[in-house]
């Protein structure tokens, strides 16, 4: 980073907020609403009747031996959590089997001491044994643990009857849920005659929190009984909310000279591998070993956390799941670097992902994805092709009252692309219960200074009431010879319960902004958006809940007014009570094609306005069971023809170890110009021996490129938070004028990485 990296963010600053007074307005105006909400005392959601339970210190000369037995003396000192209520299916009656739940700490760790008692223990599920799984099939039980006493964001620890281990760090009651976030705690678990047991430690230096000699922390629990579709929760099992609602948790309290957060860690790593790629005569290798640093992790204060890389490599990380686009807007990939994941939510500026319809944002002022990947501007598909990172530094955390982070990355040149530094400062002030106003800047910057992108905005996020919410951001950009028509900005009002849920927004996206490290689904637009669910409970036979939704969305042109797009739909869903879930929906759309749109390489739609109309059938089975699925059935006119899809997915557990998922889409489409069919299959296989030596498989194809694609990755855990991966990846197009084995053009590589933690 060095100076030239603060230079450039300072000129950023400088720039950006000279650039508009309208800003300062906006700070203005949500401040003054906050005071004025404060001194009402509207917003705040923490309800003063939350259970609470003690936690018990031990001695120095009392251990606790992490086995699954809860067998120590010190247990029976310790406090009982229990009365569980039940979420679902009876809302606000007793759980049906009895929990408790015990806490202890020492120095080092916090304990939790679980009996899940059951009058069927031959019944109890587990067959997930993969770090991170979904644990779709199994009973399971989380906690949540708020330890800022925030009443917004948590760490979530996750276990099932084997044992296997799931947390996540949620961010404002789960607008980011970071599952890739992984720390280092132990779990053990035992069934018996009376059910299962489970006992937990988690360090002390895993977690945050304040600095105070006496603390309170937040904390929840809830359980999972698969076979009867059952939640129960310890404190907020209102069905408003979900369990990621921190605002209900209940209380730890009586914990004393507690110091979380770790001093020190490095964490180097080494690969060792080759790629080859294809030329025109033989193949091309390349020796692909390296040496670098993946984290060195500093910790500033209790709160606050420092993040170093060193010519990070990411050849661990999941492959992104083949999509066919029929759209003519760009679609969204997750990231899935841990370097950028962790503490991810703290920079979430933009829109929410859409509950129906594509899961792309309408806008994103930061998408990590930018750093370090380019998109391919050769190919006719939308990958991205990746550049090296030389270094890069992150400070995430709280001080002073205020959420704080800061990246700054520097990538080399590769090809055309020359070296770039991009840097992001994100601030976030707590207000009310669940409420914040905060502000960003990016600043991205190419070698020599001969193009930059600065994009500075402003958001607030208020809730009102415990179920209103009023949301918003102004944002405006700055880019190398473009000052004018750069704003965006966006407004939401929604009402939001579980039988009720009504959603208005406006956003404004001008035809010259341009967030370079963001996502924008589409520019030079004004939304509309009303949404109205309502989700009621007719205790029916096997019904469960009804949802009956409809949605209006109109897309005007910025410049000229006039309409481009509109969306109308309707949704009727059936949930029944053994988890099954059939639905029907119908959309009519408008689509003004401004120009060409080539929906496939061999057929272009013409200019001109279109109206056409879709209805799809879904019906999903309950994931609990061994074999569940998905069907979608989609049929309609399309622009000037007809489309008919027909979507499945399906997965198998066979047993602990083996599992089975495949995706299949099928689009058949029949336009007056020209017909094609359109699929894509995306099939995933988890063989894992125990839940520390796991191995997955994903194959890919699709046929509008003809490509095929396989990734085999092994990951031996050979302790917690360290890993040995072997990846293989082989991705072939298929040119009928090559005839190499099985055919195609080939890219593959073979890597081996080991990576080795150092905690001080």
């Amino acid at each position: 980073m060095g100076k030239s990296g603060s230079t450039l963010l300072m000129h950023q600053i400088k720039c950006s907020l000279a650039s508009t007074h309208l800003w300062t307005l906006v700070y203005t105006l949500a401040i003054t609403v906050s005071i004025a909400l404060f001194m009402t005392g509207v917003g705040w959601s923490q309800t003063p009747n939350r259970p609470e339970i003690s936690a018990v210190k031990i001695s120095s000369d009392e251990t606790i031996r992490v086995d699954g037995i809860l067998d120590e003396p010190v247990w029976k000192r310790a406090s009982v959590a229990n009365n569980f209520v039940q979420r679902e299916p009876n809302e606000g009656e007793p759980a049906s089997e009895i929990t408790e739940v015990r806490v202890l700490y020492d120095n080092k760790f916090i304990y939790f001491g679980i009996t899940c008692f059951d009058s069927s223990p031959e019944l109890v599920g587990g067959s997930e044994l993969g770090r991170d799984d979904s644990f779709a099939n199994d009973d399971k039980f989380s906690i949540l643990i708020d330890t800022f006493h925030d009443h917004r964001n948590g760490f979530l620890f996750s276990t099932n009857p084997l044992g296997t281990q799931f947390d996540a760090l949620i961010t404002d009651e789960n607008r980011n849920f970071n599952v890739e976030w992984d720390e280092k705690w132990d779990s053990k678990v035992s069934i018996n005659e009376q059910g299962w047991k489970i006992e937990i430690a988690i360090p002390f230096k895993s977690l945050r929190s304040s600095n105070s000699e006496v603390q309170t922390w937040g904390l929840e629990f809830g359980r999972l009984i698969r076979r009867k579709n059952e939640m129960s929760y310890w404190s907020g099992w209102d069905r408003d909310y979900q369990f990621f609602h921190v605002s209900q948790a209940g209380h730890l309290t009586n914990l004393k000279q507690v110091q979380t957060g770790l001093k020190l860690r490095v964490k180097p790593f080494v690969v060792g591998g080759f790629s080859q790629t294809p030329k025109n005569s033989g193949s091309n290798f390349k020796n692909e070993s390296q040496v670098g640093i993946e984290d060195l992790k500093v910790s500033l204060t209790s709160s606050l956390t420092a993040d170093f890389t060193v010519n990070p490599d990411f050849a661990q990380a999941e492959v992104d799941a083949a999509q066919l686009n029929l759209t003519r807007f760009s679609l969204f990939f997750p990231e899935k670097r841990e370097f950028f994941l962790e503490g991810a939510g703290i920079f979430d500026f933009g829109s929410e992902r859409p509950r129906y319809g594509s899961s792309a944002p309408d806008l994103l002022l930061f998408f990590s994805r930018r750093i370090g990947l380019e998109k391919n501007k050769v190919s006719s598909q939308q990958e991205n092709i990746p550049i090296p990172i030389f270094a890069g530094a992150k400070i995430t955390g709280d001080i002073a009252g205020f959420q704080f982070g800061a990246i700054n990355m520097h990538t080399d040149n590769k090809d055309s692309i020359p070296q770039t530094n991009y840097g992001v400062v994100r601030v976030k002030k707590k207000l009310l219960g669940r409420s914040y106003i905060g502000g960003i800047l990016t600043n991205k910057i190419a070698s020599g200074g001969e193009h930059y992108n600065r994009v500075g905005g402003v958001d607030g996020n208020f809730v009102l009431f415990d179920k209103l919410l009023l949301r918003g951001f102004i944002t405006q950009s700055d880019t190398f010879g473009t000052k004018e028509n750069n704003l965006a900005h966006q407004g939401v009002l929604r009402w939001d319960t579980d039988q009720l849920r009504i959603e208005l927004e406006r956003t404004r996206i001008d035809e010259n902004f341009n967030p370079e490290m963001g996502f924008v689904l589409r520019k030079n637009m004004i939304k509309k958006k009303l949404r109205t669910t309502w989700r009621p409970r007719p205790g029916i036979g096997s019904i469960r809940q009804l949802t009956i939704s409809s949605g209006h969305e109109w897309f005007n042109s910025q410049t000229t007014g006039s309409l481009e797009s509109r969306e109308n739909d309707f949704y009727f869903g059936v949930d029944y009570e053994s988890g099954d879930l059939v639905a029907f929906s119908g959309n009519s759309n408008y689509e003004l094609l401004t120009k060409t749109f080539q929906v496939h390489p061999t057929v272009a739609l013409p200019i001109g306005g279109y109206n056409f109309k879709d209805y799809m059938l879904r019906v999903r089975t309950y994931d609990g069971r061994r074999a569940s699925g998905e069907l979608e059935v989609e049929g309609g006119t399309y622009y000037n023809g007809r489309k008919l899809t027909i979507s499945t997915d399906g997965e198998i557990d066979i047993n602990k170890h083996f599992s089975l998922m495949v995706e299949h889409e099928y689009n058949k489409v029949n336009l007056s110009n020209g017909s094609f069919v359109a699929q894509v299959v995306n099939t995933g296989l988890n063989y894992n021996l125990t839940n520390k030596l796991l191995t997955s498989t994903a194959i890919q194809y699709d046929n509008v490129y003809d490509r095929f694609l396989l990734n085999f990755r092994l990951n031996y855990i050979y302790r917690p938070g360290d890993d040995i991966f072997i990846v293989y990846n082989d991705t072939r197009d298929f040119d009928p004028t090559y005839t190499g084995f099985f055919g195609g053009l080939v890219n593959r590589t073979l890597m081996i990485k080991f990576n080795h933690s150092f905690d001080f």
